[in-house]
């Protein structure tokens, strides 16, 4: 008998979120994070492909992909769901708060009778709600057409190159997403989509996103950018 099946899922230590109003803070409220050791292993990183992941959550999830593949290109935040449920903090079903008005859906129950978020926004402000202040949250300044994007200061990349955990990329210009999730060691983007994002010397490189492109609907073009970059750590 292995002494490891009795070994629960780690959390990562308690952090506090102490509530002000007025003049009087309550009592910290503890917040449990995943441990690193558990969101590593558990992640699906760029080796588990689009129908190798739909095909594990089940519950009729590859259907939808094949009827309707650009509606459920965007694997980012189903993958996410996966780490975060396999790691000890597991999703609810209720999305209710997090959704925009007149949105329907948003969570897929899968297999395993666990439950997958997949629209990045909503699982964003679900995790701002609950794993507490980011260790780091930078916005970026904003670039128009013809303009070049800043990135990062070499104080804010010495910063980050400290730290290992969630990150998330909110994104503007994009029609099918609002940004983009996945895991960062410190170095790399463990599923960056398209290997380009995490290319620093290219322009899609999350960190510094700035491109163009022809909008035909509105007749013109328009910016995609990376317009704010949140890490919670991960110990």
């Amino acid at each position: 008998m292995k002494i490891n099946n009795f070994i629960p899922t780690l959390l990562e230590q308690r952090r506090g979120i102490v509530a002000t109003s007025g003049n009087q803070q309550t009592r910290p409220v503890q917040v449990l994070r995943p441990s690193w050791r558990d969101m590593i292993k558990n992640y699906p990183n760029s080796s588990v492909d689009v129908i190798t992941l739909y095909n594990e959550i089940g519950n009729g999830l590859i259907g939808y992909y094949n009827k309707s593949a650009t509606d459920w290109e965007n694997t980012c935040a189903f993958r996410m769901s996966k780490g975060l449920n396999y790691s000890g903090f597991k999703l609810p079903y209720d999305n209710s708060k997090y959704k925009a008005k007149g949105a329907k859906g948003g969570v897929h129950k899968g297999d395993d009778k666990l439950n997958y978020w997949y629209r990045v926004k909503e699982l964003g402000k679900y995790l701002e709600d609950h794993l507490g202040k980011p260790e780091f949250d930078e916005t970026l300044k904003k670039a128009g057409l013809g303009q070049v994007k800043e990135g990062l200061s070499k104080e804010n990349w010495d910063k980050l190159r400290k730290m290992k955990g969630i990150i998330m990329f909110k994104v503007s210009g994009w029609g099918n997403a609002s940004g983009h999730f996945t895991l960062w060691d410190g170095s790399n983007l463990i599923y960056p989509g398209d290997p380009q994002h995490n290319n620093p010397n290219s322009e899609y490189y999350y960190f510094k996103m700035k491109y163009e492109r022809y909008d035909s609907s509105k007749r013109t073009n328009i910016v995609i950018q990376t317009d704010e970059i949140k890490l919670w750590e991960l110990k």
